[in-house]
């Protein structure tokens, strides 16, 4: 299998088969941002409000991405969108376990993520604060886990943080703490005039904000340092915020969707935070790309949209949408053009191909079809007629353990109930 795979890999990147020129060639920065969605994206793009995002559209293929419905959890897509496959053969099916509502951690995984088929092919990966990778495990690159805003009050980390174990040093020492964001930095989202009374107010809602920020700027903050000598093959590069701000303010952004009421002080406070949050992400995405090459092979995804306030006020999932965003800037595909739609599970078999290595037989899903260059359409052509059986024989040994904490655990479970995802 890897034999294939390695003879593929060396004859899809065009005639200098350097293993230098073939290396970079390959290489893929991927931009996850939960959550997004061109029903709110596109209007920002036409009003000149996502300069960076409206820029990338000009050089990438791109459209909607439609995920699993209803089951619109994002520790499961992003799990699916790593592996190819089903959640009853990754294993990641929920954010906790049954009655006990034990977080779910990366013990979990039983499929090979994108990661593992990478590092076979001795291929390197940077992945940060992804989904259900507490505790962190060996790969072949950086693993810094999901776990690194909790359990604050602690004197020393959660053993498994990151992998290496060395790199939980620098985790630590760039992590943000809500209490340290600014009122400058308060006031990207809020007026500035306004926030002496939304602090005095409503420091619920200010609490909400400082904490996701914390936690986007310390996984920023960490990607920033592992970017320096761009030495991975893979970079993977996973901004959750976008997704939490939404379930927390987007009944201010559109109270009439689920028949909200708020104080007309409250409307002029807070109206504005889910719109602000996805121009500072726009802001995210021109630095992350910036940290790159102006040709590296790039995607920019969501596991998701979402839809926003329920009339039936159901919180939770129930306001994520079925349809994400999904752009591709590669030789492989033509720059400006766009296609209607993709399912989540055409993901990972699309990484595969642009990384030039073959998706599996067992991957129910295809490479991304719309939008090829001839010489795109002959490399995507060879990957599907020459499909591996399988790589599961790459899944996860077994891990670390890592380490039970009943405080960091109910953290986790405190910040999924003011979410929605559980009672």
């Amino acid at each position: 299998m890897l034999v294939l795979a390695m003879v593929l890999l060396s004859g899809c990147t065009g005639r200098d088969n350097s293993k230098t020129a073939n290396k970079e060639a390959n290489k893929l920065l991927v931009i996850g941002i939960d959550s997004a969605d061109w029903r709110l994206l596109k209007p920002m793009v036409d009003a000149g409000r996502l300069p960076h995002l409206a820029n990338f559209m000009t050089q990438s293929t791109h459209g909607r991405m439609k995920t699993f419905y209803p089951l619109e959890k994002s520790p499961l897509l992003w799990a699916s969108i790593c592996t190819g496959v089903l959640p009853e053969v990754h294993g990641i099916n929920n954010f906790v376990k049954g009655s006990s509502q034990k977080p779910v951690t990366g013990s979990a995984w039983f499929a090979p993520a994108l990661w593992d088929i990478l590092g076979a092919a001795n291929r390197s990966t940077a992945l940060v604060g992804m989904w259900t990778t507490y505790p962190a495990r060996r790969i072949n690159g950086v693993m810094v886990s999901d776990y690194v805003p909790y359990g604050r009050t602690r004197d020393k980390p959660l053993a498994g943080l990151c992998y290496p174990d060395s790199l939980a040093e620098l985790a630590m020492s760039l992590r943000v703490a809500a209490e340290d964001i600014t009122d400058e930095q308060l006031s990207w989202f809020i007026p500035a005039d306004k926030l002496p009374a939304a602090k005095e107010k409503y420091s619920t809602e200010i609490e909400k904000l400082a904490g996701v920020l914390a936690a986007d700027l310390t996984y920023l903050a960490i990607n920033r340092e592992l970017a320096q000598g761009d030495s991975f093959d893979l970079f993977f590069f996973y901004l959750r915020g976008p997704d939490m701000i939404s379930h927390y303010f987007y009944t201010y952004l559109a109270p009439e969707k689920g028949n909200y009421r708020h104080k007309p002080e409250k409307l002029e406070i807070f109206g504005e935070v889910v719109e602000k949050y996805f121009e500072w992400s726009d802001k995210v995405t021109g630095e992350v790309l910036a940290w790159f090459p102006a040709d590296r092979q790039t995607v920019i995804l969501s596991d998701h949209g979402f839809y926003g306030p329920r009339a039936s006020s159901e919180k939770g999932t129930a306001e994520h949408s079925e349809w994400g965003i999904f752009l591709v800037r590669s030789p492989l595909y033509e720059a400006g053009k766009s296609f209607n739609n993709l399912e989540l599970l055409d993901i990972c078999p699309t990484f595969l191909a642009l990384v030039g290595l073959p998706p599996a037989k067992d991957m129910p899903g295809y490479i991304l079809d719309a939008g090829l260059t001839p010489e795109g359409r002959k490399r995507v052509n060879r990957m599907e007629e020459h499909r591996v059986e399988s790589y599961m024989a790459l899944r996860p040994a077994d891990g670390p353990a890592g380490e039970r904490d009943q405080g960091v655990e109910e953290e986790i479970r405190k910040q999924l109930r003011s979410l929605g995802y559980i009672n």
